[in-house]
């Protein structure tokens, strides 16, 4: 991870040097984690999560990413709108080879209750999620990436998030949160 936010780091300042605009740091980003629908992540929700994406924790807490290496994912509530209620967040990244299993960023995944069982509802990767303002059905849009020149936004439909076919520029995030990954 400290490799990611170094890179994170040296790519905001290059592209403040060039006058671009670059998201912002995960030091001064407002952040999508806290939320109405409840606070910490609980050991059963963590555990019904991991056997709906089919991984299996150690002792550890670490499962195997993509890559085949054995990493500790991160569990966050979002505050993504009302419709989804309590989402949870799923990020993975990656061990030594993190930059060739997930390219610049790790595998960020929004987790939902539906009818007793969890299902993801949006999947992002590299970058993580940038919550919007704009909403659809009361779901809060989601932007995939950062920091970069545009992001591809995804739509709730009242069950999951879709693609909306458009694109949000760096420089039109204004009050948006980034889900840390």
């Amino acid at each position: 991870m400290r490799l990611v936010h170094a890179i994170s780091a040296t790519l905001f300042f290059a592209l403040a040097a060039c006058g671009q605009a670059a998201a912002p740091s995960e030091a001064d980003a407002q952040t999508g984690t806290t939320t109405a629908q409840g606070g910490d992540v609980t050991g059963p929700e963590r555990t019904a999560i991991l056997t709906a994406l089919q991984l299996r924790a150690d002792g550890q807490g670490q499962v195997e990413n993509e890559c085949g290496e054995r990493v500790t994912p991160q569990f966050s509530v979002a505050d993504i709108g009302s419709s989804p209620g309590r989402v949870i967040t799923f990020t993975i990244g990656g061990g030594p080879n993190m930059l060739t299993c997930y390219g610049d960023g790790s595998l960020t995944i929004l987790m939902r209750q539906n009818n007793g069982a969890w299902g993801e509802i949006w999947q992002g990767q590299p970058g993580g999620a940038i919550v919007l303002s704009t909403q659809h059905n009361n779901g809060n849009d989601i932007a995939t990436g950062g920091p970069g020149m545009s992001f591809p936004v995804s739509q709730w439909n009242g069950t999951t998030y879709v693609n909306a076919n458009r694109t949000v520029s760096d420089g039109a995030l204004g009050d948006a949160r980034f889900i840390p990954n």
